[in-house]
């Protein structure tokens, strides 16, 4: 019998654009219920924790059904597959009948950008004149949690053998630093610190503390997961990003800066946290950290990670259709989910506990420039 890899999950938030990790996610419990893959953690920021949380939740939902404990993977993933879904047609039914306008403008388009569209010239006076009402994921997120996830913290409480560890991000406002919720820590409140976008709520306080976004200081988080793999012998963290790394040309309106200065300020966190994994990868190849830290249980090991992204189709979108959850563009976004992991996979899964398919290297000396200081003028 083949092994069967242990992984964890790392969620990047991107409002709307968000469904396009609810693609990722069914393939990949494709092979959660072949018996190939467990997932051991997951951790996520914003929209990213939304659907980390969903997950998580159906697989609580799934330990406890009745049934053969051989077949009990199986029907924790069902329900993780099951749960996720009724996430997105909640927040697509919400949005219809909260009235939100760029559920129609989307849907009368070929292209699912509307950035040009009457509703998001509109949109743009608004909040120039008016205090606008929110459109934004955010915006649909009490009937999501009283809908889907009605049970949390309760059913995070209660420890299930199997069922991954969640991890949720949010920015703590006035001490400048990342608060991670754990587990039975994960509250409505927490959901919606963590997707708390400066211009459209006043901040969530959370027992005494005031709380943004998460992805501005982990979009996702990845250091949790890495001792999460630590705990439970598994080398592979799969990263499933919505912001784009590349956009040709630069935004050409106030909205479109905006947001492009959100999407740097989020991928800045996410490639800083990368760069360090991959310094401490370099130094187990070459000998240099000893297999025992001291004061810790657990082994340093080299953490392998992989990407699923569809940068070039989401930079296609545009900026206002991450705040248009229309059921047809959420089942696009889906789509082109299943699509890159089917790209993507057979890269990733050989690689598995071996090595890591995403060249980590290129990456940061592209983007943080590391090369700079060794190709300086003597």
């Amino acid at each position: 019998m083949a092994k069967v890899c242990k992984i964890g999950l790392a969620l990047q938030g991107g409002g709307v654009h968000g469904a396009f990790t609810w693609g990722v996610l069914e393939a990949l419990l494709d092979e959660v219920i072949k018996g190939n893959m467990e997932i051991v953690g997951v951790s996520g920021a914003s929209s990213g924790a939304l659907t980390a949380t969903a997950l998580t939740y159906g697989y609580h939902e799934g330990a406890t059904q009745p049934g053969p404990a051989s077949a009990k993977t199986r029907r924790m993933a069902e329900q993780a597959r099951v749960k996720i879904r009724e996430l997105w047609e909640t927040v697509a039914r919400a949005a219809f009948w909260g009235g939100n306008p760029f559920v129609a403008a989307i849907g009368m388009t070929q292209d699912w950008n509307i950035d040009d569209s009457p509703a998001a010239r509109w949109a743009d006076v608004a909040a120039t004149s008016m205090q606008s009402v929110d459109t934004s994921l955010g915006g649909t997120l009490g009937t999501v949690l009283r809908e889907v996830l009605p049970e949390i913290p309760a059913i995070f409480a209660l420890p299930q053998p199997g069922t991954p560890m969640l991890v949720v991000a949010a920015t703590d406002v006035e001490e400048c630093r990342r608060q991670l919720f754990i587990d039975g820590a994960v509250s409505p409140d927490v959901i919606r610190a963590s997707a708390c976008q400066p211009t459209n709520f006043q901040t969530i306080a959370i027992n005494d503390h005031h709380y943004w976004d998460g992805g501005y200081m982990g979009n996702p988080p990845l250091t949790p997961l890495i001792e999460c793999l630590r705990e439970t012998d598994a080398h592979d963290v799969i990263l499933v990003t919505l912001n784009p790394l590349h956009r040709s040309g630069p935004p050409k309106g106030p909205r479109q800066m905006l947001d492009r200065l959100s999407e740097i300020t989020f991928n800045s966190s996410l490639v800083h946290e990368v760069n360090a994994i991959e310094t401490i990868n370099r130094l187990i190849d070459a000998g240099m950290v000893k297999d025992q830290a001291p004061g810790r249980q657990h082994p340093y090991h080299r953490v392998n990670l992989h990407r699923i992204h569809a940068d070039e189709d989401i930079a296609k979108l545009g900026v206002y259709s991450k705040d248009a959850p229309a059921w047809d563009f959420l089942v696009h976004l889906r789509d082109l989910g299943r699509e890159a992991f089917t790209k993507a996979w057979p890269s990733i899964q050989p690689a598995l506990g071996k090595s890591s398919s995403w060249d980590t290297t290129s990456l940061c000396d592209s983007i943080l420039a590391r090369k700079a200081i060794s190709t300086r003028e003597k």
